[in-house]
């Protein structure tokens, strides 16, 4: 009977891991891209039937919303292209964002699980371990330099318990 429970409680978490996925691609999906299209559609007709279709002087040089369409696709493809890449380089709003995922993403303080907390801390810390057992058996290694591979250590087995390490305000985020 526990195996039971076990395994309906297995696919409640199945379910809802499924669930929590579809609506984030749905999310991802209707708002890079499809509202993307809907919202440049319907900013081309409406900038046609307003400012062009009824324009004494701009509804010869655009006599179809297609043609239109075409011309606002070309002209503002390049203005969109150059305004992303000085948004990237040349303000400060891209680094504040920037900032701001980092200091909100769980992982930049913790070890990602899998292949991070499993192999990669772990071969670190035996190496660190094996390395002052060397500079102690060459007597190269200075009690300061002792205090920070302790440190440093003592961090990482931290890391390897899930737990966070870096600043107490962002600790507790």
């Amino acid at each position: 009977m526990a195996k039971a429970t076990r395994v309906e409680s297995e696919k409640s978490l199945n379910f809802w891991k499924l669930l929590f996925r579809a609506w984030f691609y749905f999310r991802t999906g209707y708002g890079l891209y499809l509202a993307f299209l809907i919202g440049f559609a319907s900013n081309i007709v409406v900038l046609y039937k307003l400012g062009v279709a009824d324009n004494t002087y701009l509804a010869p040089i655009f006599p179809h919303l297609t043609v239109f369409g075409i011309v606002a696709l070309i002209v503002a493809a390049p203005v969109a292209i150059f305004s992303g890449l000085y948004h990237m380089k040349r303000t400060g709003a891209f680094a504040a964002d920037a900032a701001v995922q980092t200091e909100s993403n769980p992982y930049v303080y913790r070890a990602v699980p899998g292949k991070e907390r499993e192999v990669f801390v772990p071969l670190m810390i035996l190496t660190a371990k094996a390395l002052v057992k060397v500079m102690e058996q060459l007597k190269t290694l200075t009690p300061e330099e002792k205090r920070q591979f302790e440190d440093v250590l003592e961090k990482a087995d931290v890391l390897l318990k899930g737990q966070a390490i870096g600043l107490d305000s962002q600790r507790d985020r």
